[in-house]
């Protein structure tokens, strides 16, 4: 709200005390919400990890809708010091051939612990070794342009369903923006 942002803000809350969630609507937050228990708390269950399924949730917000920007992050550790917008307009803009930006993690797979037996147990050796020198990329910071914001959410939840492993958003995102189109 401090950023100087004044567009759409939106956010997908799926399990969530009534209070908090009153809280974000008062700071002018329209929230996605699912079901209300009898306290009027925010209740969701789901067999889909929520790091997964909040991309199909995000692409079906957003297929009706006609976003020059988009912008998608994890809630708790991203700030924004300036208003994200004018950083779109100067990279995604008319007159740009860029569609989308990404925000970098600054390590390739084989030096991150974490992220690199994740994309083995999600992909197995084979693609493994094609991409654990590549950079990792984070998908909790997503930016670009509201059609491809909308294509790349759904391309994401479609390639981490059905997985060994049922947190493999990351990896899937990073394998899929190593190749074309992306």
């Amino acid at each position: 709200n401090m950023s100087g942002f004044t567009g759409d803000k939106v956010m997908i809350l799926m399990n969530c005390d009534a209070d908090t969630a009153k809280k974000i609507n008062d700071l002018g937050f329209e929230i996605i919400a699912f079901n209300q228990d009898d306290g009027g708390n925010l209740v969701y269950r789901s067999e889909i990890p929520v790091h997964v399924e909040r991309f199909i949730h995000i692409y079906n917000y957003l297929k009706d809708k006609d976003y020059r920007y988009v912008i998608t992050t994890d809630v708790k550790d991203v700030i924004f010091q300036k208003n994200p917008s004018d950083f779109l307009h100067q990279y995604c803009g008319p007159g740009y051939s860029k569609s989308l930006v990404f925000a970098s993690e600054s390590m390739n797979y084989k030096d991150e612990p974490w992220g690199n037996q994740n994309l083995l147990e999600t992909f197995g050796k084979f693609i493994h070794e094609q991409f654990k020198n590549n950079e990792i990329y984070n998908v909790g910071v997503l930016a670009g342009r509201g059609h491809a914001i909308r294509d790349l959410c759904l391309n994401i939840f479609l390639s981490a369903i059905n997985r060994p492993i049922p947190i493999c958003d990351q990896s899937t995102f990073n394998v899929m923006i190593s190749m074309s189109p992306y």
